[in-house]
């Protein structure tokens, strides 16, 4: 059988990620099959003081710096500042989430770190980017989540605005950041040089608010929370059965009539208040009524059943313990157990080239003597870009010298 060749086998990455967004980006790369090398302080990255612990070891910090090799560098200093010049020269990716200004002052700002390395991907991710009234605060993931609107339409229907369950504004820019990079390398590939990337929390937030938005660009209509119900399409949201909630999806008249008919009220479809999407949208608390009115008969699985038949979107609403342990996220294989027992999520997709063992999260310092045979290595060479593409981003390198532990397999905060 033919041996799998990892999607970003001979890509280097470091890693100065800290705590969430930035390792995110960094083990989205390492699960894809890149040598990705976590750069911490002396002290360690923030996430490894954070619960629940594992063997004594963070279970978040765990999660997100798995498949990396780990060192650390004291960037304050001279020779951890020239062993950081040496690593950037060798490698084709840098990762880093500081607040923007603090790696301009260590010595490394985006024009230092592609004159030492022409054609490396360095990205930047921080709670309002670079450049704008706002580029120079701290920001967490509450921060611009309230600074986007996105609470603003989070919580109980009417408000008051409420926080979503998880860090969405860290985790939309690690995965804008990686797929930057992802872009950003292919360019290189054609282009022979690097780039400088920028991603913003605040940014990624904004670009998910979708119908949200354009509702606030084009009409003047209040947008509120509306609890688990959607704002415009009905019925769209949790409802009431005899013992267990719950959510059904419908967003057209042919699920609509589908939905009348398996519940026996074929009547809703000549309704005049429910006759169209937009009309049940309007009047969705005059149908949430009419709908848990005909499903009080029934259990939650009673319910699922006769409408899952009639091919309506419906499913039951599971807390995380359930959800994690349900079969079909044992067929997926979303709960992974490391070699020491340790239990995990997998990642989101299923390619070929992406790593099938997972090599726990480095101690800290964990392979500090790797360093000198990593600097022993030749600097990436620099490929002239063709006429007219000068300034584009760069082609995948070849990582030499000593691989990282587990390579060779198949494959925020600021």
């Amino acid at each position: 059988m033919r041996e799998q060749v990892a999607a970003l086998g001979g890509i280097r990455v470091l890693d100065l990620g800290r705590v969430l967004s930035g390792p995110l980006c960094g083990r989205i790369l390492a699960d894809l099959g890149a040598d990705v090398i976590k750069i911490e302080p002396p002290a360690g990255d923030d996430g490894r003081h954070f619960g629940p612990f594992y063997d004594g070891v963070s279970s978040y910090h765990r999660l997100l710096n798995r498949n990396k090799s780990g060192i650390t560098l004291d960037l304050k200093s001279d020779e951890g500042r020239r062993t950081l010049a040496g690593l950037v020269e060798r490698s084709d990716v840098l990762i880093e989430n500081f607040r923007p200004g603090v790696l301009d002052r260590l010595g490394f700002p985006p024009a230092r770190l592609l004159e030492l390395n022409p054609r490396l991907v360095a990205v930047s991710i921080s709670g309002f980017g670079r450049t704008g009234p706002l580029s120079g605060q701290p920001a967490y993931d509450l921060i611009v989540q309230a600074a986007s609107g996105l609470m603003s339409v989070t919580g109980p229907d009417g408000g008051p605005a409420a926080r979503v369950g998880v860090s969405l504004g860290d985790i939309v820019p690690g995965m804008y950041a990686a797929n930057a990079v992802l872009a950003a390398l292919h360019q290189r590939a054609r282009s022979g040089r690097g780039q400088h990337i920028d991603v913003a929390m605040f940014d990624g937030l904004l670009s998910i608010l979708e119908s949200v938005a354009m509702r606030a660009l084009l009409t003047g209509e209040p947008i509120e929370p509306t609890g688990s119900h959607h704002a415009i399409s009905a019925p769209f949201g949790t409802f009431a059965t005899r013992d267990e909630p719950i959510a059904v999806a419908v967003a057209n008249d042919p699920l609509f009539a589908a939905l009348a008919a398996a519940l026996g009220h074929p009547e809703w479809t000549g309704d005049a208040r429910f006759r169209t999407d937009a009309e049940r949208g309007r009047n969705r608390d005059e149908l949430r009524k009419e709908l848990e009115a005909a499903l009080a008969g029934r259990t939650r699985d009673e319910a699922i059943a006769v409408l899952s038949a009639a091919g309506v979107p419906c499913g039951p609403v599971l807390d995380v313990r359930e959800s994690l342990r349900h079969p079909q996220a044992e067929a997926r294989g979303m709960v992974r157990t490391e070699a020491d027992g340790f239990p995990t999520l997998d990642n989101g997709f299923r390619i070929a080239g992406s790593r099938t063992d997972t090599v726990p999260a480095p101690a800290l310092g964990q392979h500090d003597d790797l360093v000198a045979g990593w600097l022993d290595e030749p600097v990436r060479t620099h490929e002239p870009a063709r006429p007219g593409e000068a300034g584009e981003a760069g082609e995948a390198g070849e990582a030499g010298g000593r691989a990282r532990p587990g390579a060779g397999r198949e494959a925020s905060d600021v």
